[in-house]
């Protein structure tokens, strides 16, 4: 019974979001910065675990660890590793602070950039929560991953220059390649 009502849930919002398109349908993702990447999830854990279960997110980002380059995966549950530094991913445009994939509530596949766009600056990285959000530790703002990146709260005291949601990116799955870009 839940998982019919997941489904009819998922056809009315398609079918509500089909109707509510204005001309462009192409501007509520981002193409502000580079994105591309594609990532087997046979090759990472971390992204095997969110790509597979609903209200899963994880972090993508290049680190430097023990003076080499590699891409760093933070699951939303504290699930850590990395993933092999190819040429080809070598050359992955990966947004203004990293990437954040996952799967939502209703099984949709979703890309943000992993920088605030309230605090708009690729150091102000937004901190993954178990329960399908995302904090900037500096201006407060909690975004809900599971809503496409909507503000869901906002600290009363905050003086915010910009209210706006994460920035979004086009993300293809197929059951084993993740596949952001812009």
């Amino acid at each position: 019974m839940v998982l019919i009502m997941k489904r009819l849930s998922l056809i009315l919002v398609s079918f509500l979001m089909l109707c509510g398109c204005s001309d462009d349908a192409t501007s509520m993702y981002s193409n502000r910065e580079h994105v591309y990447c594609a990532f087997d999830v046979l090759r990472s854990d971390v992204l095997f675990n969110v790509m597979g279960n609903y209200g899963q997110f994880a972090s993508i980002r290049k680190r430097v660890v023990e003076g080499k380059t590699q891409i760093e995966l933070v699951s939303s549950s504290g699930l850590k590793g990395y993933y092999p530094l190819d040429q080809l991913s070598n050359n992955y445009g990966l947004g203004l602070g990293g990437l954040i994939v996952g799967t939502n509530n209703y099984g949709e596949a979703l890309c943000y950039d992993l920088a605030c766009p309230i605090c708009d600056r690729a150091e102000r990285r937004l901190s993954l929560m178990n329960d399908g959000y995302a904090k900037c530790a500096k201006c407060g703002v909690i975004f809900d991953l599971n809503n496409l990146g909507a503000i869901y709260q906002i600290p009363e005291d905050a003086d915010l220059p910009v209210k706006r949601g994460l920035y979004r990116y086009r993300i293809n799955f197929n059951g084993q390649i993740v596949n952001a870009y812009n």
